[in-house]
């Protein structure tokens, strides 16, 4: 797995850019906490820096075993805390989730993958490429279909509210950037390029083909069967009791961010590490709605290859299956071995654009070696 962890690390799958902060290095009880030194160290030497009031919500899977970490640095020291029942954005992640609720359109034959994204987004006949005509859905969700990261519209309406960019970001605003010229970065289905932009409008495809809102969607398909009653696309819906508080790069308290339906589906889940566990789970099993997304569907380079918005990394003929996400004030990562039933979980109120941040990653494929 060495190679994973040293590739992950260097990858940003977050909703943004950025990072910077350093705190004075932390006193760990860990090890006596935890009762495990290697599990203790590994922590303590990847948040040891992040600022007070940092917390950790750590699910670790093996087999029918579950073990479940809650960490909070408090005054410059690291100690447990109960909290695997705690709310935190897991940004990004939402991808493999709106990827999900895809796949079960297309189990049920509602639509199939090749569909053109111009079948359901209204296109200029005049600004329309031919290269733009050949994106599919397929391509939104693996990120193959040469969209732009974000929308040329998004910027200025993202600017509006730093702390909160996404929000006024409407299904309006979508319609009119398919209506103009839009700029690939490349021929569909030739490279890889992380697209907020494609899995959103995903998102937004789907809540049309349906007539439901995404977090109906979300709900009646996969929080609901799975049990996952805390989790949720809208702030309304959870529990304020039970939300971790997002922090900025400095350590205070930061905006959480909200979406509509035009970008939701690239982001916008928030959950917990018991219902991520449940989540994992069903991972585990063959069911076609959760089978699908996990094939593979395009090869990046020797260390990276794609099923549908699921990141496949494959060391020593084994495929793990991966994603990590981060917000304002959040920053999370999940890594899944489906055939040894083996997964770890890192949700955090760490700011993505904060530096270091990228040790939520790297702790998290660290933890995945212990198991």
């Amino acid at each position: 797995m060495k190679r994973i962890v040293l590739f992950v690390a260097s990858v940003v799958m977050c909703l943004n850019t950025g990072c910077s902060q350093e705190v004075a290095e932390a006193k760990s009880l860990l090890v006596a906490e935890i009762n495990n030194k290697e599990i203790a160290d590994l922590i303590s030497s990847n948040i040891a820096l992040f600022p007070n009031n940092t917390q950790l919500s750590i699910a670790l899977i093996d087999g029918d075993q579950t073990t479940f970490i809650g960490v909070k640095r408090d005054r410059d020291e690291l100690i447990t805390t109960r909290n695997k029942n705690s709310v935190f954005e897991i940004g990004s992640i939402s991808k493999v989730f709106t990827s999900i609720l895809l796949s079960n359109q297309v189990n049920a034959h509602q639509l199939d993958l090749d569909d053109k994204v111009q079948s359901f987004m209204t296109f200029s006949e005049e600004k329309a490429s031919e290269d733009s005509k050949e994106m599919t859905l397929r391509m939104l969700a693996n990120h193959t279909s040469g969209l732009p990261r974000i929308a040329q519209n998004m910027l200025p309406v993202m600017m509006q509210d730093q702390t909160n960019p996404y929000k006024n970001y409407t299904p309006e605003l979508l319609k009119e950037f398919f209506m103009g010229e839009i700029i690939l970065e490349n021929a569909p289905n030739t490279a890889y390029s992380y697209s907020n932009l494609g899995t959103g409008t995903l998102g937004y495809i789907l809540t049309q083909n349906t007539g439901k809102t995404y977090e109906k969607l979300l709900q009646e398909d996969i929080f609901g069967p799975l049990g996952m009653g805390s989790s949720s696309s809208l702030l309304t819906m959870i529990d304020a009791s039970k939300l971790v508080k997002g922090l900025d790069p400095a350590g205070a308290e930061t905006s959480n961010w909200d979406f509509t339906d035009a970008a939701v589906g690239a982001g916008g889940i928030k959950s917990t590490a018991v219902d991520m566990e449940k989540f994992v789970r069903k991972n585990f099993e063959d069911d076609p709605m959760y089978v699908l997304p996990q094939k593979l569907t395009f090869t990046v380079n020797d260390n990276l290859h794609l099923g549908l918005g699921w990141h496949i990394s494959i060391e020593d003929e084994k495929n793990y299956h991966w994603h990590n996400g981060g917000t304002g004030g959040y920053r999370s990562c999940m890594v899944l071995h489906k055939e040894d039933k083996k997964s770890v979980i890192v949700l955090s109120n760490v700011s993505a654009f904060g530096n270091k941040s990228e040790n939520i990653d790297k702790l998290c494929f660290e933890l995945m070696q212990t198991l």
